[in-house]
């Protein structure tokens, strides 16, 4: 990319500065490491002093970043969190103590990143890594705790080295980019791991791949099922919690306060991590516990209640995730004593459409769908011919989000359930909307 893509003048405000760096490279994708790292170092001046964590995966990442950043900040460590993609506002993405960073901050570290004379050589996503890089900076935090935003070697949050690193499940998906199978995948992934780092692999259905990669890099790894194992506990009425066992004993910690049981696995990922043996932090049993009632994650497994209806918001768009929706939802009961449950639904045509819809069918009484205003989107055709297939209840077009979303509510009784899910394009808008409600209060209520 040349000078002409660079400004004559800075924008004014935040949102000119995001409409500045999407509409220089729309779309543009680009991985590699080189250009963030070569960036990072001028800018930050050496390594950063904080403890760096990166979270890699298919899923869970977003739930693993909240409660790892909730779980330092209860042991009394100054903590910063970054996330992609956003739902609404960019600065969801960037958190310090758990408040999102304020626009002022952001409009600084751009302004630095401008300056550089390389700057014109980053992708959008780059361009926000290196402005969490010096917010994180300038706030002289004690723990940085980065999502992976896609695979891992070559992810610009992977130009630092973490000093700690958690790999969650991994299955299909990125595939133009990462590979068409679980071990290319995984080796993608493994790139977060440096050698003789604490590093943990919290998988149901471990892939040999990684654990191969982190044995030939002298990776200080536990994995799931080989060093450490996850069992549930719920005793007479108490409140349900998951064990741990591994090298020193069992231990037992209340489920996180995130929906869905599969919560407990991606809960113990970081415990395992943040209690690793040759972890640089103190992380003492209680701050463990108050971490983990404390996290929260918008878009995730979440619930509203409105107008007598609950509706939960959820941005599963592979098919790994849908499986983990189809069991926090038949946590509920929903199905029984004339309640039903209504969908909303529209993803991006690179999904896997059919294979996200599958596990949800048997749950949906109704289904809503609609096209999203995005260049990738599915169109309705391939949306009502994956959910024919299928042998889906009935379905209904509308013409957007807006309106599929009051369609299903006005065709919805005292007592239903709205899901909607498939996209952050899908969850978004609709949250929006959503959020000045009431939270339900049975949304915490976990799985037995």
């Amino acid at each position: 990319m040349g000078e002409m893509s660079r400004m004559s003048a800075s924008p004014a405000t935040l949102d000119e500065w995001l409409d500045w760096l999407l509409e220089r490279d729309p779309d543009r994708i680009e991985p590699g490491v080189t250009r963030t790292r070569r960036l990072a170092d001028d800018l930050l001046g050496g390594t950063p002093t904080a403890t760096v964590i990166a979270v890699a995966g298919t899923n869970g990442k977003g739930s693993s970043v909240a409660m790892a950043a909730s779980i330092c900040r209860a042991a009394g460590y100054r903590v910063g969190s970054y996330t992609s993609p956003h739902l609404n506002d960019v600065r969801e993405r960037f958190s310090v103590d758990g408040e999102q960073v304020a626009a002022d901050r952001l409009l600084a570290a751009f302004e630095r990143i401008d300056a550089h004379p390389d700057s014109a050589a980053l992708t959008y996503f780059e361009w926000l890594t290196l402005a969490a890089f010096l917010v994180f900076a300038e706030e002289e935090l004690d723990v940085w705790v980065l999502e992976v935003g896609l695979g891992g070697r070559l992810d610009a949050v992977n130009a630092l080295d973490a000093d700690l690193a958690l790999v969650t499940n991994i299955g299909l998906d990125h595939q133009s980019w990462l590979g068409d199978s679980r071990e290319a995948i995984a080796r993608e992934k493994a790139g977060i791991l440096r050698p003789g780092r604490p590093a943990v692999y919290v998988d149901p259905d471990p892939v040999p791949a990684l654990r191969d990669q982190a044995k030939e890099d002298g990776v200080d790894l536990l994995s799931l099922g080989s060093d450490f194992r996850v069992g549930f506990v719920a005793d007479d009425g108490q409140q349900p919690c998951f064990t741990m066992q591994g090298p020193c004993g069992e231990r037992s910690y209340a489920l996180p306060s995130l929906s869905g049981r599969h919560q407990a696995l991606n809960a113990a990922g970081v415990v395992a991590l943040l209690q690793h043996p040759r972890s640089p932090l103190a992380i003492p049993a209680a701050a463990v516990s108050q971490g983990l009632l404390m996290a929260a994650v918008p878009g995730r497994l979440e619930w509203f209640y409105r107008q007598g209806r609950a509706i939960c918001l959820d941005v599963a768009h592979n098919a790994e995730a849908a499986r983990a929706l189809v069991e926090a939802l038949e946590c509920r009961g929903v199905g029984t004593a004339g309640r039903r449950r209504l969908a909303v639904f529209s993803a991006l045509a690179d999904k896997p459409v059919a294979e996200i819809l599958r596990p949800l069918v048997g749950l949906i009484d109704e289904w809503w769908i609609t096209e999203l205003p995005e260049a990738r989107a599915a169109s309705m055709i391939d949306l009502e011919r994956a959910l024919a297939d299928l042998g889906a209840g009935p379905v209904h077009r509308e013409s957007g989000l807006l309106g599929a979303y009051n369609a299903a509510l006005a065709a919805s009784n005292h007592g239903d359930e709205i899901v909607v899910f498939g996209s952050f394009h899908v969850v978004g808008p609709l949250r929006a909307r959503l959020v000045p409600t009431h939270n339900d209060p049975d949304r915490r209520a976990p799985c037995a």
